[in-house]
């Protein structure tokens, strides 16, 4: 079973806060260049990954969107990132998620990530899902590789004594 961590974010902050921990972890994982984001909508799946995209270099020159109609948004961060939504591609993904990943330098936020077949993901990648309950929201993060179980690794010891404070300390 892949390693993995469950978090309760409380606010809207909480969700930024682990978006900014994500963008100061995911450098150290040159491997890990995939994140599938699943939940309902309204989850966070878009918060997320701005507050990921804001808080890499670069990213104050971003215009963060839903990618909903335009399908892949991509923004000038270093590393660059694209972020797909596959919600209205149930059958396949757009050329330029598979031209991303490809391209060896790319991170890729994919909502709606069931929509990929297994068979054609990346040995390394992150599962995100994001439940909603009332005022809180669940995140489990799970590990598929070895630079993913770095990092969440890194964000379990990380965490707990994170919550209320910017990830400064990492």
């Amino acid at each position: 079973m892949a390693p993995e961590v469950s978090l309760v974010l409380t606010s809207l902050e909480d969700t930024r806060r682990l978006g900014r921990l994500l963008a100061r972890l995911l450098p150290e994982c040159p491997s890990l260049r995939l994140c599938l984001l699943h939940g309902d909508l309204g989850s966070g799946k878009t918060t997320l990954t701005r507050a990921v995209v804001e808080a890499l270099p670069g990213g104050e020159e971003a215009e963060i969107s839903s990618p909903t109609f335009t399908l892949c948004n991509s923004y000038p961060t270093r590393p660059p990132v694209l972020h797909a939504d596959l919600y209205r591609c149930p059958s396949g993904a757009p050329d330029e998620l598979w031209d991303a990943l490809d391209d060896g330098q790319s991170l890729c936020f994919v909502e709606w990530g069931e929509a990929l077949p297994p068979a054609d993901l990346p040995q390394e990648y992150l599962d995100i899902r994001l439940n909603s309950c009332e005022e809180k929201h669940f995140v489990t993060l799970r590990a598929n590789g070895p630079g993913a179980r770095r990092l969440v690794e890194r964000l379990q010891e990380g965490w707990p004594s994170l919550q209320g404070a910017d990830p400064v300390a990492l």
